[in-house]
């Protein structure tokens, strides 16, 4: 990586303070360190800074083009960073595909504070940096877990400056781990910096960070840039040509004779601007000597590089490298940086890159590459830039380069290893099978725009069908998550008609649950029936995959009895030691549970599972289990659990991209902050979940986002919404449910029409829900059925009948929410016809249990149903008026089982400032005075908090 700061001493952490290295302006007229006319940039710098010095950690992203001064506001924000532990990375298009290099430079500084990072996370980044012995996989999210950790650890200390300069060139492992610990630093002294050109980043890459759009400079700024000498009527026509950018007019006027200064001879024509600028460079280069120009060129392939390293290039001859690399000092193309050397500026490099011929690059790489100690991880690289045609002993060396990458270093790095290793591949098969497979690794490691070009240029291709198959089956998987869900559909349906075995019965299975999300219910059962036909049943997992189809299939046709038998063999087989450690089985065990109705007993397996998978940092299947495991833990009560999960599923998955799977977990947390009257926060997680299901393409079809809806809509007291979203429902599908249950939006809407005192409407449809709920149906759907007649009973001794029915049916179902919102209605409708006593028995168990689900809203409505009976609801603790957020339940949760502020803050990869601020306020809002009492209070979740 290209090296820009004062040189590196490990042994000493004040080393990596600032520093007085001058900050090199080259030969131009001004030095490039004065961001002059930068003002209310610098501003925002200053701001940045001045909260990390406050605690506060912040993020700054500053796009521009190029020369437009990105790189001299980073500098002037070293300067103004007296206070701070400065960190420094830059990267190098060359070394894009050297997974973590971005990564080393920039942490190399406080490598000493790695002991204080989490053990699993200091493993991982040790693996990663090479810091450490051993074959520890470098999962990338312990790595951007533990990146967060030690610049944590490093603000403990000093303010800390996250300088990364040239993001777009930065390797994609890095920029990850950087970005990611950006976006979850809390109350940390970390301010992070980073520059880029404008619109050369995906947009997933950089969500969520505030940005700095840089432009072109006024004529009343430039005076100050450009030679005192130079005419205003010429400082005029300069910023018009250049459109201000400082670079162009810093170029450009030194080099103006006298005439040409004072307007007595033309300006030169075109005047270079933008990517123009890269043209004006190679004339300079052009006045290079032959070796100065080899010597350039060997600095531009190897980044940051010593004299010692440029005349290994040279056979080893010290004395020609130092008199080329000289001459390239004098003009100003290159500059001292400590011991090593760098281009004055990146678009010099770029330029010598372009004006090199193939042939020269080649040559330079293959320099290089002998120049490299065998072991080198980049050799191969240099190699490879240097081969001309095929060559398969190469291609099979960077095949094992990508293997071992993918478990040291992550999916990326493998994935750019196997691309490279196609281009060398003689044989079109197996290139395109590595080509398939690095569109895989691409998909793993989270990088959506590589995944779909990869995939492109395999399908673009002669390859063979199941080569095909296997990158349509790659991009309907990155549809199903992260992208549009009709279009996972037909990539998984198009990839069905090509793989035979096991790979297709896996891509029947996400067909299935794609056409599930569609409510394309025919279609599910189409891929349960095609799945039975050719799934061997000897192998665990086709035989969990048949199970789940076929069980769900039955259960969507009415066949409880025979649905709840396949899926009940679902649950064995995911815990069986063959698939015990598959993470794709316990989610298929968990939508099993939901289907069923049995949750219980898997989350028992459920919340053991999750803990592994938050250890090993798999974020990337954490985000759906946590989702999923939300929803079993509300059905079972810990709505407590089921926020906290929820809202950590949410927030991962807005980071990693995921959109599905995103909006269930947003819908949950908009459910629990409604329940809690938390109602400006139901909305935004809302409007987030409408905006996540309509990139997915199932707003339409999305029955439970409009009864998520419905339901925040009711404890708002706004039942009129409740009718408008759930008559859409009835409008487009017969009112299906959340798990495709006929008439699901019944219970919310009968309730509804009774409020609104519509009765024909409530009772006509009580009615018929209770047509379509036969004796044999879960108990769950028996008990809402009853609850429907007994709101819309005419008389009170058949309302009670029912209400009584309800609840005897809500004995065998484990759903204590909507046992308790059974117990409510009752006994509100007892109260209305004068039956005080019978109403206060079932008011005060639902206020104990809406307490003890910590559902503050409901609970304060119970209270004030007792308060009209003329009754008091028994105080559990402290008046409870504000509730906690997501995160500060996640907190309260793990302490209570014990765990430090450093183990809670490597649990949920955040910083343990982090979780003192939560902590603290949970402390507050609950009137805690110790962790004991914290602990005694949540003693009956603790056992089944996150993770």
């Amino acid at each position: 990586m290209s090296a820009s700061g004062p040189p590196q001493d490990d042994s000493s952490p004040v080393d990596v303070r600032t520093g007085a290295a001058a900050l090199a302006s080259g030969k131009t007229p001004k030095p490039a360190g004065d961001a002059v006319g930068r003002d209310e940039e610098l501003a925002r710098i200053r701001e940045l800074l001045a909260d990390a010095r406050a605690g506060r950690s912040g993020a700054l992203l500053v796009e521009g083009e190029p020369g437009i001064g990105k790189t001299t506001l980073l500098r002037s924000a070293r300067s103004l960073a007296t206070e701070h532990t400065v960190l420094h990375a830059t990267g190098v298009a060359s070394e894009s595909a050297l997974a973590h290099a971005g990564l080393l430079e920039l942490l190399n500084p406080v490598r000493h504070l790695l002991d204080e990072v989490p053990a699993a996370q200091a493993a991982a980044l040790g693996s990663a940096l090479g810091w450490t012995s051993g074959e520890v996989p470098a999962d990338r999210f312990l790595v951007a877990a533990a990146t967060l950790s030690l610049l944590a650890a490093a603000a403990v200390r000093h303010p800390v400056l996250v300088i990364v300069d040239d993001l777009h060139w930065l390797d994609r492992e890095s920029a990850d781990a950087i970005l990611f610990a950006a976006r979850r630093l809390g109350p940390d002294a970390v301010a992070v910096l980073c520059a880029a050109r404008t619109s050369s980043l995906p947009s997933a890459l950089t969500q969520g960070l505030p940005v700095l759009r840089v432009v072109g400079l006024s004529a009343a700024a430039a005076a100050d840039l450009v030679p005192a000498d130079v005419a205003p009527g010429v400082l005029g026509r300069l910023v018009a040509g250049t459109q201000g950018n400082p670079l162009a007019m810093l170029e450009v006027s030194h080099r103006l004779d006298p005439a040409q200064r004072v307007g007595a001879a033309a300006l030169p024509e075109p005047l270079p601007v933008g990517e123009r600028l890269e043209t004006f460079y190679a004339s300079l280069l052009a006045e290079l000597s032959v070796d100065a120009r080899r010597a350039v060129l060997l600095l531009a392939i190897t980044g940051p590089a010593t004299m010692v390293t440029v005349a290994a290039t040279f056979d080893g001859s010290a004395g020609v490298a130092g008199t080329a690399l000289d001459e390239a000092r004098e003009l100003g193309v290159v500059v001292s940086d400590g011991p090593a050397l760098r281009f004055r500026h990146p678009l010099l490099r770029t330029a010598a890159l372009r004006r090199a011929t193939p042939a020269q690059r080649r040559e330079a790489h293959r320099a290089v590459a002998a120049a490299l100690p065998v072991e080198d991880p980049s050799r191969p690289w240099h190699l490879a830039e240097a081969a001309v045609g095929a060559d398969d002993a190469l291609a099979d060396q960077l095949a094992r380069v990508a293997a071992a990458d993918r478990q040291r270093l992550g999916f990326a790095a493998a994935s750019a290893a196997l691309e490279r290793s196609a281009l060398l591949t003689r044989d079109p098969q197996r290139a395109a099978e590595r080509l398939a497979a690095a569109a895989e690794d691409a998909f793993v490691a989270g990088d959506a725009v590589r995944t779909r070009e990869l995939v492109d240029r395999v399908l673009a291709a002669a390859a063979p069908e199941a080569v095909r198959g296997h990158v349509l089956f790659t991009l309907g998987m990155l549809e199903q998550y992260a992208g549009s869900v009709p279009r996972s559909a037909g990539h998984f349906a198009d990839a069905s008609e090509l793989l035979a075995g096991a790979p297709l019965v896996r891509t029947l299975t996400e067909l299935a649950i794609a056409r599930f999300r569609l409510n394309e219910l025919a279609g599910f059962a189409e891929c349960a029936d095609r799945i039975d036909a050719v799934a061997d049943l000897t192998d665990p997992e086709q035989r969990l995959l048949a199970s789940f189809t076929g069980g769900v299939a039955l259960m969507l046709r009415g066949d409880t009895d025979a649905g709840t038998t396949r899926l009940a063999e679902v649950r064995a087989l995911a815990v069986s030691p063959d698939l015990r450690n598959d993470p794709r089985a316990l989610l298929l065990l968990a939508l099993s549970a939901g289907f069923s109705g049995e949750v219980g007993a898997a989350m028992a397996v459920g919340e053991a599972r999750v803990d592994e998978i938050r250890r090993r940092g798999a974020l990337g299947i954490l985000v759906p289990t946590l989702a999923i495991v939300a929803a079993g833990r509300a059905w079972v009560g810990d709505h407590t659990g089921a926020f906290a999960d929820a809202g950590e599923a949410a927030e991962l998955a807005e980071q990693i991209g995921y959109a599905a799977d995103a909006a269930v977990a947003v819908e949950m947390v908009a459910w629990q902050s409604a329940a809690r009257g938390m109602h400006d926060d139901a909305r935004h997680a809302l409007v987030r979940a409408r905006a996540l299901t309509d990139r997915a393409g199932t707003t339409g079809v999305a029955a439970h986002q409009a009864l998520t809806s419905a339901f925040c809509a009711l404890c708002r007291g706004d039942l009129g919404e409740v009718v408008s979203l759930l008559e859409a429902r009835l409008a487009a599908d017969g009112g299906l449910g959340a798990m495709g249950e006929p008439l699901g939006v019944a219970p919310l809407l009968v309730e509804a029409y009774a409020g609104l005192g519509r009765t024909v409407d409530a009772r006509a449809l009580a009615g018929r829900f209770t047509e379509i709920t036969p004796p044999s149906a879960l108990p769950l759907s028996r008990a809402i059925a009853g609850r429907c007649r007994g709101i819309t009973a005419a008389e009170s001794s058949a309302a009670v009948e029912a209400f009584e029915d309800a609840l005897a049916a809500h004995v065998d179902a484990e759903d204590p929410f909507e046992s308790a919102r059974t117990r409510f209605l009752f006994g509100a409708r007892l109260r209305r016809e004068g039956q005080r006593t019978a109403a206060r028995e079932q008011l005060r168990i639902a206020h104990e249990a809406f307490t003890q689900m910590d559902l503050t809203l409901w609970a304060r409505q119970a209270a004030d149903e007792l308060a009209a009976t003329g009754a008091t609801a028994r105080r559990r603790g402290p008046d409870i008026e504000e509730p906690l957020t997501s995160q500060e339940t996640r907190v309260a949760l793990l302490v209570a089982r014990g765990l430090s502020n450093r183990e809670v803050a490597a649990a949920l990869f955040l910083s343990p400032k982090t979780v003192e601020r939560h902590l603290s306020s949970v402390f507050r809002k609950r009137g805690f005075r110790s962790r004991t009492q914290l602990a005694g209070t949540y003693a009956r979740l603790a056992g089944s908090g996150p993770g």
